[in-house]
């Protein structure tokens, strides 16, 4: 490594690489901050042409030996470099609340039209409901009225069946089947006892079959009369 200041010289040689030599290195180099501030010094021949101007003499230090280390960092740099960070940060912010707030200007106005179709919806249903109620009314009345006209009608049928049947009935023969062991005669049924009883016993007995004891007079009768 050189040192830039002047005529180029030399630097000693390095030493070999051990943990003495590398802190003896750092212990030899040892630069303030106001070193490291001066600018470098103007060559051998700038200053020969100013002594040659009649122009003001300068000293020329040379640095000291050893390496050369960069300047620190301007602490303004750093400090605009974290505001353009932060910067950059806060726009990144105002994007991402930005975005957000247009996603829920998205979400709300999908949710009203949303909304509003629903109830379009439901002002459809209730109008077909109504009409439906309405019709299925007028059908409703309808059907009472020609259930009453029905009734109506039957009523009058059957008025005119009775009448039918008052007039033709008293023309028709009726037949009546008697029990078995009973005797048919002019529309009365009689039974002959084979066994023999005395008045109040057969008239007990008559009753106790839902008829009555007559005494036979008439000469059909007689004859109608079962052989024993």
């Amino acid at each position: 490594i050189y040192s830039v200041a002047g005529k180029m010289t030399p630097m000693r040689d390095f030493r070999p690489a051990s943990p003495d030599s590398f802190e003896d290195d750092y212990d030899d180099v040892s630069l303030s901050e106001s070193d490291l501030g001066h600018k470098a010094p103007a060559p051998d021949e700038e200053l020969e042409s100013e002594k040659g101007k009649g122009g003001p003499g300068r000293c020329h230090q040379p640095p000291p030996r050893g390496r050369i280390w960069p300047p620190p960092r301007d602490p303004e740099s750093r400090g605009g470099g974290g505001r353009s960070r932060r910067a950059t940060s806060v726009a990144v912010l105002y994007v991402l609340v930005a975005l957000s707030f247009v996603a829920w200007a998205l979400l709300f106005a999908l949710a009203v039209m949303k909304q509003l179709e629903i109830m379009e919806e439901l002002k459809l249903l209730r109008s077909n409901c109504s009409a439906s109620q309405a019709d299925v009314r007028q059908e409703l009345a309808e059907a009472r009225r020609k259930q009453t006209r029905l009734r109506t009608r039957l009523q009058s049928y059957y008025e005119e069946l009775q009448d039918i049947a008052a007039q033709i009935c008293p023309f028709i023969p009726r037949h009546k089947k008697c029990s078995a062991g009973w005797t048919m005669f002019e529309r009365s049924c009689y039974f002959f006892s084979a066994e023999t009883a005395g008045w109040p016993e057969a008239e007990e007995i008559c009753a106790d079959q839902g008829a009555h004891l007559v005494v036979i007079g008439s000469e059909p009768e007689q004859v109608r009369r079962p052989l024993p």
